[in-house]
């Protein structure tokens, strides 16, 4: 089973074209900055997220945006499909020859290094206590570069809260830094948690939209 926002735009064609703008605007994203300081290493390892995880996510969850245009992305699935394993990776064409491309990119230590990295993020959102038992989970929300600044974001995220609303489900997701961290909270979600890996320099901020549930309460 998959999201069905129907306000919205969903994206069923042309994937590459959705990658390639999600490499573009997840380009200085903080996220793997103390894994890959080294700026071409770190947009190689950047592409490998997005080659691997993008996938998957379009063929477990759906992926939209509010118009045909495709200026803004949105990729969100149930809970109960985060079911990572290589499996099912292989059945989604995760290894894809453009992620074989960016490992190249990355090379033999790079490439260990950012399994390493995802093994430990695994591992440490197991340790939280506060995530709910079901939930919807967004995975990637990006705005194209030439259209930020014009509420296109936080439009798409309503329209997800509103199906959250609507199903009675919560949304869970995490981010990085202390934009990204303002971004969500404005549009209604909360912070259940925060991990730090000190190998990795990385902090990850968890964060939930509740339905019902409004800044009063």
């Amino acid at each position: 089973m998959k999201p069905e926002i129907k306000e919205l735009y969903k994206i069923e064609e042309n994937l590459e074209q959705v990658y390639d703008m999600m490499v573009r605007s997840f380009r200085y994203y903080p996220k793997l900055s103390g894994a890959f300081p080294d700026w071409d290493k770190r947009q190689a390892a950047i592409e490998m997220v997005i080659r691997y995880y993008g996938p998957f996510d379009f063929k477990y969850g759906s992926v939209y945006s509010l118009d045909e245009n495709r200026n803004e992305i949105l990729m969100i699935m149930f809970s109960e499909e985060e079911d990572y394993t290589e499996e099912r990776f292989l059945a989604a064409g995760s290894d894809s020859e453009k992620f074989r491309q960016a490992a190249s990119r990355l090379g033999e230590d790079g490439v260990r290094r950012w399994w390493a990295f995802f093994d430990e993020l695994d591992r440490t959102e197991a340790a939280l206590q506060t995530i709910p038992d079901k939930y919807l989970y967004v995975d990637f929300l990006c705005v194209r570069d030439e259209v930020q600044g014009q509420g296109r974001g936080s439009e798409i995220m309503q329209a997800a809260c509103r199906y959250a609303d609507e199903i009675g489900l919560p949304i869970m997701l995490f981010t990085n830094g202390e934009k990204d961290v303002r971004f969500y909270l404005k549009n209604g979600f909360r912070i259940i948690g925060v991990t730090r890996s000190e190998d990795y320099g990385l902090e990850n901020t968890y964060m939930l939209y509740e339905p019902g549930v409004t800044d009063e309460q």
